[in-house]
Parts: structure tokens; sequence; C-alpha cells
């Protein structure tokens, strides 16, 4: 029988060297990236109302990670537009985004009695006409203000059931 000759170990200088991943280099966005990017997280915080969601929701849907994420959050909410609040969740420490500022909504705007009325180039602040003494505008902004009130308390109307 004929015995198997062991193969001699490689000295380290023989050895390869194993290639290890390199890690990820940060991703250089431009500004206007970082706009859109930015406008995107808000449009996303405000579309689920109130309530507030995940800040790592919203990173997954948008294929962010969480380092870029968290500092688009925070430009955000240093612009008073959403705030940030430290939750506990699935045992993980976590962010909820909620919006504090809606955007204006164009439907009333389009409303506004200024667009046709007829004495819209003479108002001013300290003209002859004036948004103060306007019988329209009044009214105007009380509507809003109702309709305003009647769709942010329906959602909660709807939550409470």
């Amino acid at each position: 029988m004929k015995s198997k000759k062991a193969k001699p170990k490689p000295t380290k200088k023989q050895r390869q060297p194993k290639k290890q991943a390199e890690p990820q280099q940060p991703v250089e966005r431009t500004e206007e990236e970082l706009v859109d990017l930015t406008s995107r997280v808000y449009k996303l915080v405000v579309e689920r109302g109130r309530d507030g969601v995940l800040q790592s929701e919203i990173w997954k849907e948008l294929g962010l990670t969480s380092r870029d994420g968290s500092r688009l959050a925070i430009r955000l909410e240093r612009r008073g537009l959403i705030g940030r609040v430290k939750v506990l969740e699935e045992g993980r420490w976590t962010y909820k985004l909620t919006p504090l500022r809606f955007p204006t909504d164009m439907a009333s705007i389009e409303k506004a009695p200024c667009i046709i009325c007829q004495y819209e180039p003479k108002c001013s602040v300290d003209g002859e006409v004036s948004p103060y003494i306007c019988p329209w505008i009044g009214p105007w902004v009380i509507e809003e203000a109702k309709a305003t009130r009647a769709r942010v308390a329906e959602p909660q109307a709807v939550a409470a059931r």
C-alpha cells in the first residue's frame, strides 16, 4: 500500500491574500439631487398624514441608506416642515416623521375672490381698495378655514371608529 504524501502547506509569502470587500464610499449627491430627494421625502411624509410614518419605511421606498435618509429628515426638520420623534419600534429605536406644515391646496386659491375681482388692480394694503375692507375676502377666508378644519377632523374621526 502506497502512502499518500501530504502536500506541504504554502508559506505566508505563497498564500494569496483574501480579497476583502471594499467599503462603500458615500455617494456624493448634487444640490439638485438633494432638493429632489428632500421634496420626495416631504411628499411621502405628507401623504401618510398626521399619524406620521417611520423613517425606515421612507428610506426603503426611496432606496436610500439610513445615513442619507436621516440627513434629509434633519434638513426638513430644520426647515420646520416635519417633526421627528424618537420611538421604540419592534425593539429598535427609530424616528417617526410627521408633517408640521401641509402644502397649500390649489383648489382653495382657485376659488379666491381676488382672481375675478374688478377692483384687484387698485387693491393694496394702503390703497383706496384694501383687503381690510373687502366685502368678499372675509367670507371666503372663513369658508376655507371651515373646509380645512373639516378635512383635518375627518381622518381623525375615521381612525377613532
